[in-house]
């Protein structure tokens, strides 16, 4: 059982202007929203979504996890007061880090710097947080656990997940990384591998998520053709005994429950979506590991051939190299770089000394004499 959030965490944000006007552009619209459900004659959700849900979606643009959460923000809304906020869930806005976060637009998702503005006691809202608009400021009200804690984001869209992917494969050529790809490019490319192994899992689960999702969806839909077949014989057998009552009560039963089945048939649609959707970005995760792997096994077998190449004379040459920078680290001070023809110069420094030898020797002989 989940916590029921006790707290509300503010964050203010500092939209761009291009942002604001992608975030007013939203308020406008889920306003336009509230005008058409105003309008509407439906009694509870299932009437409200079959009445008025395909309007505002094509004449307002709302992303369609917004218009859902409209349809249940509408019996909390006061008619004469204006509407400056609108309800967000996960699927809707994301934080992105410490400092920046994502919101569904109309114009698309756009990434929004924000600061914390504190905790606030008490959170009655049905909604995961609630974008609010201000007269100076627009901010992000989130509902958190018993404790003034961000609640660690448990889901993932297949957006978010093709983006850290392309995060991953814009490192491994990207030319920030290929200081240490010279010196290492096997260990990045192993990263590289590792990351993507762990997407792979999430897209998975998200898939796994999708095609449940879309299980429990049909049994409801057979569920549902069950009653409505059921009534069928029910409302033919009050007419026939002359109970027309209870056969314009199981009418009327039947109408709701062919409501919900229109309901269920485009939310199936939309399910197919999101396992297409994803099952595309396990295909794309899959092209991206093949090509991981392969810079990993150019890179190993680049290593093994520099390895093997190597003479011992400059397998030396770099232990020495090795030693001399360890020097130079621990004393502070830069070993003498290797000049051209020092071993001559040190061949001639020794004829040198010879030299000195046999004059000194000669001195000696000649005082004896």
């Amino acid at each position: 059982m989940v916590d029921k959030p006790q707290f509300a965490m503010v964050l203010t944000l500092s939209p761009s202007s291009e942002s604001l006007e992608a975030l007013l552009g939203t308020l406008d619209a889920y306003r336009q929203a509230m005008e058409i459900l105003d309008g509407t004659k439906g009694a509870n959700l299932v009437a409200l979504h079959e009445e008025a849900y395909e309007e505002i979606r094509s004449r307002t643009g709302l992303p369609s996890r917004m218009v859902t959460l409209a349809l249940r923000d509408r019996s909390r809304r006061n008619a004469s007061v204006s509407i400056d906020d609108i309800p967000l869930d996960s699927k809707l806005f994301s934080l992105k880090g410490p400092d920046s976060l994502s919101i569904a637009t109309v114009s698309g998702r756009v990434v929004v710097p924000y600061s914390v503005d504190g905790y606030r006691n008490g959170w009655n809202d049905f909604a995961e947080a609630r974008l609010s608009f201000g007269e100076r400021l627009i901010s992000v009200l989130v509902g958190v656990q018993t404790s003034p804690q961000l609640q660690k984001e448990i889901t993932m869209s297949n957006e978010g997940i093709l983006a850290r992917l392309g995060r991953v494969i814009a490192g491994v050529v990207n030319t920030a990384v290929d200081a240490a790809e010279n010196s290492n490019p096997v260990a990045v490319a192993q990263q590289a591998l590792r990351e993507i192994d762990k997407i792979t899992e999430e897209a998975r689960a998200v898939l796994g998520v999708a095609i449940a999702s879309g299980h429990r969806l049909k049994a409801k839909a057979e569920d549902l053709d069950a009653e409505i077949r059921d009534l069928d014989e029910k409302i033919k057998t009050g007419l026939a005994k002359g109970r027309e009552d209870l056969a314009r009560v199981a009418t009327g039963v039947q109408i709701d429950l062919e409501a919900q089945r229109n309901a269920i048939d485009k939310a199936i649609a939309e399910n197919a979506s999101e396992i297409a959707e994803a099952e595309a970005t396990l295909r794309s995760i899959a092209s991206a590991r093949a090509d991981a792997k392969k810079r990993l096994e150019d890179a190993q077998r680049a290593e093994r051939t520099a390895i093997q190449a190597a003479t011992p004379s400059q397998r030396n040459d770099q232990r020495l190299a090795a030693a001399l920078a360890a020097v130079e680290r621990v004393t502070g001070v830069p070993a003498r770089p290797p000049v051209q023809g020092e071993a001559e110069i040190e061949e001639l420094g020794k004829m040198q000394r010879e030299d000195a030898i046999e004059a000194r020797l000669r001195v000696f002989r000649e005082g004896q004499r």
